[in-house]
């Protein structure tokens, strides 16, 4: 299982580039694993990694990982800008992983904003497939 390995890939492209937009939005440091601190600034972004599939191969030195990006935003123009700006980051980008070679992170859905309620905090999700190999 790669899930660590995933998650350091992933905040190590979020560090990466601190001038790209997504990373400007959210200082550099509201950008989270599975759950927020509580009583965070918001734009903040929070990613999951959902499972493991081993279905075009019986090989398991091949995982295709599902992994979601939560972006929460005080304006629908806000969440839509953080949208554009996680698609722009993570798009079909090349993670460097531990143990693994980076065949493939497609995105496969799009959410864009919507307002949760009673938060008053607008909502919007990005999902990609990440498929990946052991080397």
């Amino acid at each position: 299982m790669a899930a660590g390995s995933i998650r350091t890939a992933i905040w190590n492209k979020f560090i990466a580039d601190d001038s790209a937009a997504l990373t400007d939005a959210l200082d550099s440091t509201r950008f989270y694993y599975k759950e927020a601190d509580q009583d965070i600034d918001i734009p903040y972004c929070i990613f999951h990694i959902f499972n493991e599939i081993y279905d075009f191969t019986f090989d398991l030195d091949f995982e295709e990982v599902l992994i979601q990006f939560d972006y929460y935003a005080t304006s629908a123009s806000d969440c839509d800008t953080g949208i554009t700006d996680i698609k722009s980051m993570f798009d079909y980008a090349a993670l460097t992983i531990t143990g693994y070679t980076c065949l493939r992170m497609e995105r496969t859905m799009v959410m864009n904003s919507s307002k949760d309620q009673p938060d008053d905090i607008w909502h919007g999700i990005v999902r990609y497939e990440l498929l990946i190999q052991k080397t």
